[in-house]
């Protein structure tokens, strides 16, 4: 089954090489102020105050008297910043010893009022002449401190800026100065040849799989979040237990979750990248052909064993940006342009087994584009069909308007006879299909998108716990708004994507659907037969997980009127729609067709 959806785009003007260097500087020149941020506020503050706050928690307490203690308020166009100060004395080992640090941060801000209570306290204490608790660090007394909290709102404040202003600017370093790298390693190739060769990595007609930027970026984003979730939870969970504020308990746990969630896809990301290797695509025809043929084979480590089924996807995805109403910020976005889903033809080989695989490509498709702005690129996806065999990777693919055909591959993957079964089981697995006289009855259970659910749980819950934990520590309104309110939309999404179903009754006499949540009925729909057109099929959604990018569909029942009611949604895949289709239209006899989105 294959999917083709055409979208009109502007065709990429060719760029020369003196256009392409003065393009790698311009963006290297735009992305080194946010790279330095990120990396800075990352090295010279969130770093230095975990160091600090991790070994002031083996400092002692003394009794100090104050020498002298303020609020400083500094007042400016748009905010006002506060600092606490303070100079005091104590003994230590019988002699005396002056200190001046109040708290970790020695900076004015005004990320929630501890800088206010501080300074407030201290006051009070110098003007009573009350003694105050010191921390010292017994093997250097002239390092002391009043207060040793982390303030995990001020940590957070600052990751924002490590993660998103770094991430961005060194990201986007990465891939500029990548793809510079790839096209110098092309050599003075022929300019016919050049398209292709500007990855080195494809020059041998061997593509590598993009496991190994899922193993950083697991480790990247596991390691930050436990960095700073951890030891922010270490010090203030005790506190909000004794306060008896089960609601921020309750959050932290969330956030211990996410962070334990991300070291597990990282170890396992490891370990499944060392159990396959360096798995590569060999091509055949090389590059994959526009009007031709796209084929390739890989070995993988494994004993051959027969019913062994690696499913393979074959896409061409547009890259773009896009701007939602209302919202200032453009946000990187893909879009498939043309699909072909098929089984992989799976032999013995000397190290293990090979897979081998090879789709028609129609003509007409556009081609893979360099990486510069809007751009299409070609995605082949193969996944163990096995449940106890846990095999994915994805691959970027040169594909360009050659017309070649393989010359060792015969068999069309999408034509592979255990299609059909797979399609079944996807259609199995969130329905059940009963057959009535002249048409069926249909029932869509709870939790038939559960891991999408829980997904959108995890995901909503981290929004909402950060716009909860931010206001608390006094971010700003909007801050606080949009993170909770994202997180809010989240978990609503994913509450009636776990708790709906959807009962429904096709046949000659017409249509039936009650849509419950819980029990309780939401919407109800009936149609004489006489209203029917057709039956069509709709994307509803994409999901999308690394470079694992899947699309969900649903199929409708179009009325003459125009109206269009829901009879089965979580159809994941347009293959399995599309054979769940084929079922209803053949079991009542109305008119059916696969509709372009």
């Amino acid at each position: 089954m294959t999917l083709r959806r055409r979208i009109s785009r502007p065709k990429a003007a060719a760029v020369s090489p003196g256009q392409r260097k003065k393009g790698v500087w311009l963006a290297t020149l735009f992305a080194l102020p946010f790279a330095a941020s990120g990396i800075g506020m990352l090295l010279l503050s969130v770093l230095p105050t975990l160091y600090d706050w991790s070994r002031m928690q083996f400092w002692q307490p003394v009794d100090a008297t104050l020498l002298q203690a303020q609020l400083v308020t500094s007042r400016g166009s748009k905010s006002t910043t506060y600092r606490a100060t303070a100079h005091y004395r104590f003994e230590w080992a019988g002699q005396p010893v002056q200190g001046q640090r109040a708290a970790i941060s020695e900076r004015a801000d005004n990320i929630g009022d501890f800088q206010q209570q501080l300074g407030w306290q201290l006051e009070r204490a110098f003007k009573t002449g009350r003694s105050v608790p010191v921390w010292v660090n017994p093997s250097n007394p002239h390092e002391s401190i009043i207060d040793r909290s982390l303030r995990p709102g001020l940590l957070a404040f600052k990751m924002v800026f490590v993660v998103m202003f770094g991430g961005f600017g060194v990201g986007l370093l990465f891939f500029v100065w990548r793809g510079r790298k790839a096209a110098e390693a092309a050599g003075d190739a022929p300019a016919s040849a050049r398209l292709w060769l500007d990855r080195a990595e494809w020059a041998q007609g061997q593509v590598r799989s993009n496991k190994r930027y899922e193993v950083w970026v697991a480790w990247v984003f596991a390691l930050v979040w436990n960095l700073v979730a951890v030891p922010s939870i270490f010090f203030n969970l005790p506190r909000a237990l004794a306060r008896q504020d089960y609601l921020v308990a309750a959050l932290m746990a969330v956030f211990v979750a996410v962070g334990a969630g991300l070291l597990v896809w990282a170890v396992r990301a490891t370990l499944d990248a060392r159990r396959y290797g360096d798995v590569r695509l060999v091509l055949d025809p090389f590059p994959g052909a526009i009007g031709g043929h796209f084929g390739a084979t890989m070995v993988l480590p494994l004993a051959y064993q027969p019913g062994r089924c690696f499913a393979v996807t074959l896409r061409c995805i547009y890259h773009y940006r896009s701007r939602s109403a209302g919202d200032d910020d453009s946000r990187s976005r893909e879009s498939v342009v043309w699909q072909a889903e098929g089984v992989a033809q799976v032999e013995p080989h000397a190290d293990g087994i090979q897979l081998g695989m090879r789709f028609d490509v129609p003509g007409g498709l556009p081609a893979t584009e360099p990486a510069d702005g809007a751009h299409h690129a070609w995605r082949l996806e193969v996944q163990s069909a096995e449940p106890g065999l846990k095999f994915a990777r994805s691959f970027d693919v040169p594909v360009y308007a050659t017309g070649a055909s393989s010359a060792r591959l015969w068999q069309d993957a999408a034509q592979h006879p255990r299609m059909q079964q797979m399609h079944a089981a996807q259609v199995d697995a969130v329905s059940d299909l009963e057959p009535i006289p002249g048409g069926v009855r249909l029932y869509l259970p709870y939790g038939r998108a559960w891991k999408e659910g829980l997904l959108l749980v995890v995901v909503g819950g981290v929004f909402f716990g950060a716009g909860l934990l931010t206001g608390r520590a006094g971010a700003p309104a909007r801050v606080v708004a949009v993170s909770g309110g994202v997180g809010g939309a989240l978990l609503v999404l994913a509450f009636y994507l776990l708790c709906n179903s959807l009962r429904v009754q096709l046949d000659r006499q017409g249509l039936r659907t009650e849509r419950r949540l819980l029990g309780l009925m939401l919407v109800r729909h009936q149609a004489p037969a006489q209203d029917i057109a057709r039956l069509v099929v709709r994307e509803s959604y994409s999901s999308q997980s690394g470079t694992q990018h899947v699309t969900f569909y649903r199929i409708q029942v179009e009325m003459k009127n125009g109206k269009k009611i829901t009879v089965a949604d979580s159809l994941r895949g347009r293959a399995a729609a599309d054979h769940l289709l084929a079922e209803l239209g053949a079991a009542t006899g109305y008119p059916h067709a696969a509709m372009r989105a």
